[in-house]
């Protein structure tokens, strides 16, 4: 069996004690000494060489090198970093989250807003001083009515144009996903796109997580976000979703 590990705070006690309320074992789960991960940074087809800032592995959803920063943060990007073009994945709203994008420039920023316990307990302003950092925002049901209520919007193309963004998706189970983004003449533009194919759920861990890697994938590669790259983005990530539903775990 492959192992796992977490780290000893509140997060790490929140992910062994979500799986064993889901009856998974977690015997094989080992605590190390640090914070659990709060950052990733996706680099396309690049090579670091300062260990001693961050230590790196492959996604195994993606296929990209992965970069997870296992100390303090640091007040600005490895110089490795300084040129390149990279992709910074969060999925909450620390401060010292926000004191590291406050940090950094003309650097991609993705958030993926699963849960309203990411975001309940911030002020309207320090939430748009955080989103306003984001290039591409993932949200789902759960979140999105309270996150709403929190920045006074009342709508998807709103929230998109509130928080100046290249790409929005709102997941929807079933149902689908809502892509908003800004066409070729730079005009809003929204698709819906449906599931072809929809399966019982087995487990839904994972699911939101493996539909937004997969967008983030094909976002970081693409020349432009048009039909073309919804419909691919939409197939690629409905069809990683699908394999994690099926199964128990979020591990495809």
């Amino acid at each position: 069996m492959l192992s796992a590990h977490v780290g000893n705070d509140y997060e790490g006690e929140i992910a062994i004690s979500s799986l064993e309320k889901a009856n998974v074992n977690t015997s094989y789960i080992g605590i190390e000494n640090k914070p659990t991960n709060i950052m990733n940074i996706i680099i396309p087809n690049s090579n670091l060489n300062d260990n001693s800032v961050i230590h790196s592995w492959y996604s195994p959803i993606t296929n990209d090198l992965t970069m997870n920063f296992s100390k303090n943060l640091p007040n600005k990007l490895p110089d490795e970093l300084q040129k390149k073009e990279i992709y910074l994945i969060l999925d909450k709203f620390l401060p010292i989250n926000l004191e590291f994008l406050n940090s950094i420039k003309s650097k991609k920023v993705c958030l993926d807003i699963g849960h309203i316990r990411f975001f309940e307990h911030f002020t309207r302003q320090y939430l748009l001083n955080f989103l306003r950092h984001a290039d591409y925002v993932q949200l789902n049901n759960s979140t999105v009515d309270l996150l709403f209520e929190r920045l006074n919007v009342k709508d998807e193309l709103e929230l998109f144009k509130l928080l100046d963004l290249e790409l929005l998706v709102l997941t929807k189970g079933k149902k689908g996903a809502l892509f908003v983004f800004k066409n070729s003449k730079r005009e809003l533009s929204y698709i819906f796109k449906s599931p072809k194919i929809i399966v019982e759920a087995l487990d839904t861990s994972g699911a939101g997580d493996a539909f937004f890697s997969s967008v983030v994938r094909e976002y970081a590669y693409t020349q432009k976000i048009d039909e073309s790259f919804v419909n691919r983005s939409f197939e690629i990530a409905n069809s990683a979703s699908r394999d994690i539903l099926s199964k128990t775990g979020s591990r495809k």
